[in-house]
């Protein structure tokens, strides 16, 4: 776990990665937990929360083949916080509005969440990978644990855990635009390789290095010159 530490570049990315899982596992779980306190057939709105989440991992699945992992990650967090700063607004006489939004919200936050897992484990390199996806998951827990709190808030203010967790998931959009794109992009094998990769967070460093052994400090235009040289003479 300590070499996650390591560098600042490393725990600039971590710190992001345990927040932004931690905000989309608050929405989540709030948006889920809140769905009994819709007016109407209090089973029905828990059956179509449930379903929504289907079409949700079909099109998740689609869009990550084909479109970069920042951009739709951000979209559906938008879609989900937008939902919940929106139906607070929404008066007990619109069942149907606040039921749609609800739905919309659910959706979003479901694709965030598929996304999430990916775009985590595309981030970090393959020998952290497990240690890294392991920190965000526990992150999360502590997410979904704080869920019930935030809607327990209503209890005192109808509006307060809305705003608390639209805040948090638009946030969390714009934490996710920090983090280096893997779209397209060979998965990094070592700590150096992912410091090699382009983000906002810590800058990018271009530098190649010799494999199989060889020494690490020196890159390999070095290598390549010493080559030419040799055969000069």
């Amino acid at each position: 776990m300590l070499d996650v530490l390591k560098s600042s570049k490393l725990r600039c990315i971590t710190l992001l990665c345990l927040l932004l899982w931690m905000a989309i596992n608050i929405g989540y779980f709030g948006l889920s937990l809140n769905t009994s306190n819709l007016s109407g057939n209090p089973f029905m709105n828990c059956f179509l929360s449930a379903i929504t989440e289907v079409p949700a991992y079909i099109v998740s699945t689609c869009l990550l083949r084909k479109c970069p992992r920042r951009a739709i990650l951000s979209t559906f967090l938008i879609i989900g916080g937008g939902v919940l700063l929106l139906i607070q607004f929404i008066p007990d006489t619109l069942h149907y509005l606040a039921l749609a939004l609800e739905m919309i919200g659910k959706f979003g936050f479901t694709m965030a969440f598929t996304i999430v897992y990916i775009y985590t484990a595309e981030i970090y390199p393959t020998v952290l990978r497990n240690v890294g996806m392991g920190m965000c998951s526990s992150a999360a827990r502590i997410g979904s644990i704080t869920a019930p709190y935030v809607i327990y808030l209503g209890t005192y203010n109808k509006v307060l855990p809305y705003i608390l967790m639209g805040s948090l998931t638009i946030a969390s959009s714009v934490v996710n635009l920090f983090l280096p794109e893997t779209f397209n992009k060979d998965l990094p094998e070592t700590v150096e390789q992912m410091q090699e990769c382009q983000g906002f967070c810590g800058g990018s460093t271009k530098r190649k290095y010799f494999q199989n052994g060889a020494s690490r400090k020196q890159p390999v235009l070095q290598k390549e010159k010493s080559e030419v040289q040799t055969l000069s003479l």
